[in-house]
């Protein structure tokens, strides 16, 4: 990550009750990342609330260690949790192949801009790390609970969109190259329904067609039936792409710098 995070010694955790378990991998491995937050509405951010959740984990939960991978405070400042590729302790039936997130703010009002900046770089590491194939839900769509709030929670739904700075400052030529760069990776494999694709790219993908007016039915990371439509749907209203369903280079780049 670019942005420096506070590790464990750096806000004093504990020690684990237990040694942490390494997450599989392979096929059988990390499958997803999962988006939490703190619930209080008036926390203070900073390594106090941090410590606040530990005690509570490891106190009254009883649990090995603070449960989540990844703090994010309003602030935007990170914190390592368990840290990466450990077995977290905030998703029943999901810790084993999962990573976990946890705002540490309320993520029932508008969350701060930095923060959600900072939750999108954890996030792209975590995908980097697995290769951009891993899914991205929030708690509450693998258990009854409302977490991670309703502003939060519908950010995430809505593709992770965030925006930072003047727009006379960004550097549309290196965006332009880094799309070129993902592309290149499309060039053998490309993004299908029948190879069950998912992640970041896939992600990335479904919010550029919902954008180009072909809706494919959510931003969730996964090639799913309406994804494969609306890239159909994209490649005919183009006209020179063979309308097969599937992003290869050519359709990624026809669909992010035409």
């Amino acid at each position: 990550m670019s942005d420096p995070v506070v590790s464990r010694n750096e806000w004093s955790a504990r020690a684990p009750k237990r040694p942490f378990t390494k997450l599989r991998t392979g096929a059988l491995g990390v499958a997803g990342i999962v988006l939490h937050h703190g619930g209080v509405k008036d926390s203070e951010p900073g390594p106090g609330t941090v410590k606040a959740f530990e005690r509570y984990h490891m106190g009254t939960n009883g649990w090995n260690a603070i449960a989540y991978n990844w703090l994010v405070d309003e602030r935007g400042v990170i914190y390592e949790g368990r840290g990466p590729g450990i077995v977290s302790g905030a998703t029943k039936h999901n810790n084993f192949k999962t990573e976990s997130i946890c705002y540490t703010g309320y993520g029932g009002r508008k969350v701060p801009e930095v923060a959600l900046v900072s939750i999108t770089e954890v996030i792209e590491d975590i995908q980097n790390r697995y290769g951009g194939r891993l899914w991205l839900k929030g708690h509450q769509d693998l258990a009854a609970t409302t977490c991670p709030g309703s502003e939060l929670y519908a950010w995430l739904k809505n593709g992770c969109v965030v925006y930072e700075g003047n727009p006379s400052t960004i550097d549309f030529e290196g965006i332009a190259r880094y799309i070129r760069g993902l592309g290149e990776k499309l060039d053998n494999i490309p993004l299908s329904k029948i190879r069950r694709s998912r992640g970041q790219m896939v992600q990335l993908a479904q919010r550029r067609l919902r954008d180009r007016g072909h809706d494919p039915g959510g931003i969730d990371g996964v090639f799913g039936s309406r994804t494969k439509a609306a890239v159909k749907s994209f490649q005919r209203a183009v006209g020179f792409l063979r309308p097969n369903g599937a992003v290869d280079k050519t359709t990624w780049d026809a669909l992010f710098l035409l």
